[in-house]
């Protein structure tokens, strides 16, 4: 089984310092152990909007300055990556799910159960191909990042919260759905996602079992090897927390070339891009990246007993 040595965490440890922004910093720092993970909030103070949401690049591939949902779902991504849930009781935590959690759920409210990830002032910035506004990004995303989040509400909101009462109402209408949908990439993402914060809490024991059927069966049909192409659904995206020994097989060696793709400079490089030439602020972007994937491959690598 190949490790990432103790002699390439700390050549990282290094890099990160010279070569990624503030936030990605401090999601290192936090999984390394050598910082806090509380940082982490007053990092996320600096993206946070005047209604509750996030913006200004928090997502690497969209520009935008007003807030979106997808924004906020990448800042509950990476809270619940540093394992932050409703045990927390830091006054900055409360106030940043709080204030997220009204703007999902009082302001900008799903649409046939829904939210669309996308909204239509990201057309008047920079942003990935993904992060336009309309009709087939919408159908590409589906119910992502709306199941991730329904997850999140729960894990972040203690059950006695308006918040969590909305989420669970929401959770039975998307679970409703479920048995009629055939995955895009994204909401295999979404529903995996949705699967680990249920797990977390050990609630809902039977939306467990229909999740995770459900992901087996889609993974096992739709999962690809080829880790250099960002379009296709990968092991770990699609099974992370999953038990299944074909899916294990495949999920060791998407581990082994995370390991072998790790540059000699120290970190990774973004495998993707922006999907045209519309911006010049994607080089910029790339740039940016490499610290955001670095954090999310060592995310991967602890996880699975992978560091030395």
């Amino acid at each position: 089984m190949k490790l990432l040595t103790k002699d390439k965490q700390r050549l990282m440890a290094d890099q990160m310092c010279q070569k990624s922004r503030d936030i990605d910093l401090c999601m290192f720092n936090a999984l390394d152990d050598t910082m806090p993970k509380d940082y982490l909030l007053d990092c996320l103070m600096l993206y946070q909007a005047h209604d509750g949401g996030f913006k200004g690049g928090l997502h690497i591939d969209n520009y935008n300055t007003n807030t979106s949902v997808y924004q906020i779902y990448e800042a509950f991504r990476l809270l619940d990556m540093l394992d932050f849930d409703s045990n927390c009781e830091q006054e900055l935590f409360v106030s940043i799910i709080n204030k997220a959690c009204n703007y999902l759920y009082n302001r900008e409210t799903p649409v046939d159960n829904k939210w669309n990830p996308n909204t239509l002032t990201n057309n008047n910035f920079a942003h990935a191909k993904i992060f336009e506004y309309n009709d087939e990004n919408k159908k590409l995303f589906g119910f992502h990042p709306t199941a991730a989040i329904i997850g999140y509400t729960l894990l972040f909101n203690k059950p006695t919260k308006a918040y969590y009462k909305k989420a669970l109402r929401l959770l039975d209408a998307v679970m409703f759905e479920l048995d009629n949908l055939e995955l895009t990439k994204y909401e295999a993402i979404s529903f995996h996602s949705l699967l680990k914060s249920l797990k977390k809490l050990n609630i809902l024991e039977e939306y467990q079992a229909k999740l995770e059927n459900k992901l087996i069966d889609n993974a096992l049909k739709n999962v690809s090897l080829d880790f250099n192409n960002p379009d296709v659904l990968h092991p770990l995206e699609a099974s992370l927390i999953i038990d299944n020994p074909k899916l294990n097989e495949m999920k060791e060696k998407e581990l082994d070339f995370i390991i072998d793709s790790l540059k000699p400079f120290g970190l990774w490089d973004h495998i993707g891009g922006w999907g045209y030439d519309k911006y010049p602020e994607e080089d910029s972007a790339m740039l940016k990246w490499i610290g955001a994937e670095t954090v999310n491959n060592f995310y991967l690598l602890k996880k699975c007993g992978r560091l030395e």
